[in-house]
């Protein structure tokens, strides 16, 4: 049973749950936590479709080369700090 709907004078919204829910999760409405819990939902969606856009851009694999020979020339030189 909704733990939510026990409780008297608060609604919910029904939907997804979770740390990657982007509409809908089950939060009491009218209360400062249900707002605060509303405004981290919606920055994280801003924040996921920014991040989205970047990665199809030309940027992002840019990024990723620069990533990737940091990677492979920490991999070649780590040799070089483990020898005696």
């Amino acid at each position: 049973m909704n733990q939510f709907r026990d409780t008297p004078h608060q609604e919910t919204t029904h939907g997804q749950s979770g740390v990657f829910a982007t509409t809908g999760a089950e939060v009491p409405v009218g209360t400062g936590r249900a707002q605060l819990a509303l405004g981290v939902r919606a920055a994280w969606t801003r924040f996921r479709k920014a991040e989205r856009k970047f990665s199809d851009s030309i940027w992002g694999d840019a990024l990723a080369c620069v990533c990737l020979a940091i990677i492979f020339g920490g991999l070649l030189f780590a040799p070089l700090f483990w020898a005696n």
